[in-house]
C-alpha cells in the first residue's frame, strides 16, 4: 500500500474528529434516549426516579458479571448486524452510512470515517435491549469499546482469514469483502465479531483463497473532505448509488 494513499487526509481529519466531536455528541445523544426510555417504562420524571429505574434489579444483572458479558458480547452483536444491515437495506440510511463505505483503499484508518449519524443510530440500538433488560451499565461500557477496538483490526490491510475459525470470528478478509464495490461482495459480511449471524441469515460470503481488490461505492461518488462527507447524506441524490 502506497504511503499517501488517496483519501488519507480524509481519513487522518476522521481520526481526529471521531474522539473530539462523534463520541462526545454520541455518549451525550445515548443518555438521553436512556433517560427517555426510563421515562416511558414508567420511572417518572425526577432524576432519582430515573437512577432507580437504571439501577434496579433484573435476573439479567443478577448473573455473576463474566456471564453477563458473555450475554451482552453476543447480544451487541447481534444487534450490531441487524442495524447494520438495515444502513444498508434502507435508502435514507445508506446514505449516511455510504460514507464509512466511501474509502477506495481499505486500511485500519478508514474504520473511522463514520459519520454521527451513523454512529448515534447503532449505540441507540444497542444501548435500548441493555435498557430494557437491566444489564449493569459498567458492563456495557466495556464491552462496546472492546468490540470498537476489534472493528478497527478488521479494517486492516491484510488478508487474514484466521484458518479453521473462519466462521467463528470475524476476520480483515471477511471484512474486506463486505467492503468490496465488485458485485459478488455486496451486501455480505455484516457481523462485527460473530460470523454466524451472517450464516444463519444468509449474507454469509468468504470465497476459499480469494480476496477482493476493488473498494468503495459502487455507482456514486462520495466526496472526499469531512464536511463534505458530513453534508453528503443532506445532498440530493443524483443517481442511484450501489452498496459497496
Amino acid at each position: 500500500q502506497r504511503r499517501f494513499r488517496r483519501g488519507l487526509t480524509t481519513d487522518i481529519t476522521w481520526f481526529f474528529w471521531d474522539p473530539l466531536v462523534n463520541r462526545p455528541v454520541t455518549v451525550f445523544t445515548v443518555a438521553v434516549f436512556a433517560v427517555l426510555v426510563a421515562v416511558i417504562a414508567g420511572a417518572g420524571m425526577s432524576g432519582s426516579a430515573i437512577r432507580a429505574w437504571l439501577d434496579r434489579e433484573t435476573i439479567f444483572n443478577s448473573q455473576p458479571p463474566w456471564l453477563q458479558a458473555i450475554q451482552l458480547i453476543v447480544l451487541v452483536d447481534l444487534i450490531g448486524y441487524w442495524s447494520h444491515r438495515f444502513f444498508h437495506e434502507v435508502g435514507v440510511l445508506w446514505r449516511i452510512h455510504a460514507v464509512h463505505h466511501s474509502s477506495e483503499t481499505l486500511d485500519w484508518l478508514s474504520s473511522v470515517r463514520v459519520h454521527p449519524l451513523n454512529e448515534i443510530g447503532q449505540r441507540m440500538a444497542q444501548a435500548l435491549p441493555f435498557l430494557l433488560l437491566g444489564y449493569s451499565p459498567g458492563l456495557l461500557a466495556a464491552v462496546v469499546p472492546l468490540l470498537t477496538l476489534y472493528a478497527i483490526g478488521l479494517h486492516a490491510n491484510v488478508s487474514w482469514d484466521f484458518g479453521p475459525l473462519r466462521k467463528v470470528i470475524a476476520s480483515p478478509r471477511f471484512h474486506r469483502w463486505h467492503h468490496t464495490s465488485e458485485l459478488e461482495g455486496l451486501d455480505k459480511n455484516y457481523s462485527g465479531l460473530l460470523p454466524v449471524w451472517d450464516i444463519l441469515f444468509r449474507t454469509y460470503y468468504m470465497p476459499v483463497g480469494r480476496v477482493p481488490a476493488e473498494f468503495g461505492v459502487l455507482g456514486e461518488t462520495v466526496p472526499e473532505g469531512l464536511f463534505r462527507q458530513l453534508l453528503y447524506p443532506l445532498r440530493r441524490r443524483p443517481s442511484a448509488a450501489v452498496r459497496g
